[in-house]
């Protein structure tokens, strides 16, 4: 997906892995907190680490989780989230620390690497909430200037979806590393999405919303799409990243709509965002694949109309 982040992590060489990587570990209340600071920095993992839903393997200075596990807290609530989450996991983080230190080792079958800053997953134009340096390893630390920022894009405690792009739009443009709109990916919008930024992605949107049975082969070869270039395009993957957000919170209930579009409540980001903890009831609503073709794909256009607005000013 990405570029191979592998060589430039400047991580210090460590111990080669253990022998069992699949042996559960039982880990000390400060071992946890680590990697959920500094290695897990994703709102959904590092909240499943901290909480203990997402068991550890392997060793804490190299964690590794299991496929399956990750595939089953995604699918609760009769869902299918669990499936793409797959797709990320081995897409993104297939690589542990080797003998030299660096994410070049291959896992072993059945697991990811829990070492997200410093991976193919990894990138520049980042929220800067959870994470600093995107290549180097262990750099995650929480940072409430930047989810300040997003939060101030809440109204009456809501975040609509589109503000969200627009925080996206604004991470790309603060970063001078962050790739946009590359000639790939400009292909894979003027053959999927018509025009980026003109009225097709809504039109497309409202296909996508039709029934499963109706809109499963479109957003499948669009979900086969996006996932193949979220690291090829920082806004498709910061995008995508969001779109993970809202489809989890989708179907919680009680959502609600604000000016016609999706929202989530700046209660539920505090709540993963910052003190890693699940919403009440998250395994009760469903979560889907289908939520998150939508979202990412609507966030995308939001969040290029910003893009384009910034750099031209």
């Amino acid at each position: 997906m990405t570029e191979d982040k592998t060589t430039p992590n400047r991580a210090q060489p460590g111990p080669p892995p253990i022998a069992d990587a699949s042996t559960v570990l039982q880990l000390r209340a400060s071992e946890l907190d680590e990697i959920v600071e500094k290695k897990a920095t994703c709102p959904f993992l590092g909240t499943a680490v901290a909480s203990g839903e997402l068991p550890i393997r392997n060793e804490a200075s190299n964690p590794l989780a299991s496929v399956e596990d990750v595939k089953r807290l995604g699918n609760t609530g009769d869902g299918d989230l669990g499936d793409l989450l797959v797709l990320f996991a081995a897409g993104n983080h297939a690589y542990m620390r080797g003998r030299t230190g660096r994410l070049d080792q291959p896992v072993p079958g059945g697991l990811f690497s829990l070492e997200l800053p410093g991976s193919q997953g990894s990138h520049p134009g980042h929220s800067g909430i959870l994470q600093g340096d995107p290549e180097t390893l262990d750099s995650g630390r929480l940072s409430r200037t930047d989810f300040a920022r997003l939060a101030s894009r809440a109204k009456d405690g809501l975040l609509k979806r589109s503000d969200a792009g627009r925080f996206i739009a604004e991470n790309l443009h603060r970063d001078r590393k962050a790739k946009v709109f590359g000639l790939t990916v400009a292909e894979l919008l003027a053959r999927d999405l018509g025009h980026f930024v003109g009225s097709v992605g809504p039109d497309l949107l409202t296909k996508l919303a039709r029934s499963h049975e109706s809109s499963d082969a479109a957003h499948r070869d669009l979900e086969q799409k996006l996932t193949r270039f979220l690291g090829e395009d920082n806004l498709v993957g910061s995008a995508g990243e969001f779109g993970l957000m809202f489809a989890f919170l989708a179907h919680k209930p009680g959502a609600v709509e604000v000016d016609g579009e999706p929202s989530v409540s700046l209660e539920d980001l505090r709540s993963m965002f910052l003190d890693k903890r699940f919403p009440n009831g998250w395994t009760t609503w469903r979560k889907t694949r289908l939520d998150w073709v939508i979202n990412t794909t609507s966030l995308m256009v939001s969040a290029g109309k910003e893009y384009l607005t910034l750099q031209g000013k």
